[in-house]
């Protein structure tokens, strides 16, 4: 490493060089051949930012697309990685944990993988009930610890992940391998304000024993939000992923429902449980009790 030399050609007389003479020996050629790779790294992102404009279909003015679909495990991953590597401020997710959310997320997410910087805030929107899986539970630990925050809602919000508030990924579920990029500014404004919504009226994740049984107010809360869903036209898979629980669970929810209300169809469920909630007034907030 050129930490020593001889005092003159052909003699054994070594002398010991600087560390910080050799480092900038070193750094200048590494410098310059790093700044080079990022100049074509930075004009190779712009050229396909241009194309993916020229590509949209039905996009006035050569606009860039406002949803771009991404198709596969392999090429969501590495949209994921390119936009944590180059987050600067916000990581802002939703369901990102749990049942049906893809690994991928959860490998940006965690601290482990290194991809958010550190100086970057993060923030994590859970259903109520990921509060008695274990596996999320020990997430949410890791990304306590590094100093992220999690929190839990009632919304039955879709899974999500935003970066520096400019780029939104509707993450479809590991199942369906399909993701889709939002940049759109009024687009990524729109589901941003929904859930810094939900954001407001959340509670702080309240870690619970592995043995508790849920609450028969939290279930009561879960099934009026499968009613909501199912109305809505969602199908059993949409719901359960959305709630955070299983597709057996939330079908055993969907018979015990319809036997409380009476309904014969997923519509009329939706209509009495409307009928309810206007009578009665909105939900009253979540205990927050561990």
């Amino acid at each position: 490493m050129k930490l020593a030399r001889s005092r003159a050609e052909g003699r054994d007389d070594w002398i010991a060089v600087h560390p910080e003479t050799v480092r900038l020996q070193y750094a200048k050629p590494l410098s310059g051949v790093i700044d080079a790779w990022q100049a074509q790294l930075d004009g190779l992102r712009e050229q396909l930012d241009t194309l993916s404009g020229l590509c949209a279909d039905g996009v006035e003015s050569g606009g860039p697309s406002p949803v771009v679909t991404i198709e596969g495990a392999s090429a969501i991953r590495t949209a994921l990685e390119d936009r944590a590597a180059r987050c600067t401020e916000e990581v802002f997710a939703v369901q990102p944990l749990g049942r049906g959310a893809p690994t991928a997320a959860h490998s940006v997410l965690g601290p482990a993988s290194g991809l958010v910087p550190p100086t970057v805030s993060l923030r994590v929107l859970l259903p109520h009930l990921s509060r008695y899986d274990a596996e999320v539970r020990d997430c949410v630990e890791e990304i306590s610890a590094a100093g992220g925050e999690v929190r839990t809602t009632a919304a039955s919000l879709p899974a999500l992940i935003a970066f520096d508030r400019s780029v939104v990924f509707l993450l479809d579920g590991e199942e369906a391998g399909r993701a889709h990029m939002v940049k759109h500014e009024a687009l990524v404004e729109f589901i941003l304000h929904t859930v810094v919504s939900a954001w407001a009226t959340s509670v702080v994740f309240q870690r619970t024993g592995g043995n508790n049984r849920i609450p028969e107010w939290l279930t009561q809360e879960t099934k009026t939000a499968i009613v909501q869903l199912l109305a809505a036209g969602y199908k059993d898979e949409v719901v359960a992923r959305r709630l955070g629980i299983g597709v057996r669970t939330c079908r055993k929810y969907i018979a015990e429902m319809f036997g409380d209300l009476g309904a014969q169809s997923r519509f009329q469920a939706g209509w009495i449980i409307r009928d309810h909630m206007l009578v009665s007034g909105p939900e009253r907030p979540v205990a927050n009790t561990a």
